[in-house]
């Protein structure tokens, strides 16, 4: 149930209406993998302005889920999800179907993301 309640953060954060919300869900050391469609992203370093870059293209962006599967042992979970991305640029609207995989670590007590991928599915 933590980890549900955890992806609802993430799922309602994903607009990046407040950046620094966004970024307090992620690892932010060396170790964060996030990969996407076309890019990848190794450490903090590398990642901690692509959402910001994001949210400078696109107008709107939201997430929503179709169906999520958790599992966890410990300290450590992981999620997978078929989402579907909703994107504003100029008076288009575009709906994009992708699936996203993570796995995330409870780190003083807040789980955090340590891996994320996210790309476009074919339906």
């Amino acid at each position: 149930m933590e980890v549900k309640s955890f992806f609802n953060k993430f799922v309602s954060a994903y607009s990046k209406e407040d950046i620094e919300r966004y970024l307090n869900l992620f690892s932010q050391d060396e170790n964060l993998v996030m990969l996407g469609t076309a890019e990848k992203w190794l450490g903090w370093e590398e990642y901690h302005n692509a959402p910001a870059q994001e949210k400078e293209r696109f107008e709107e962006i939201s997430l929503s889920y179709d169906w999520l599967k958790i599992g966890s042992h410990g300290s450590v979970a992981w999620i997978a999800s078929e989402v579907k991305v909703t994107l504003k640029v100029g008076v288009e609207i575009m709906t994009i179907p992708a699936r996203l995989t993570g796995v995330l670590v409870k780190k003083e007590d807040q789980w955090k993301i340590v891996q994320g991928h996210i790309s476009v599915s074919s339906g």
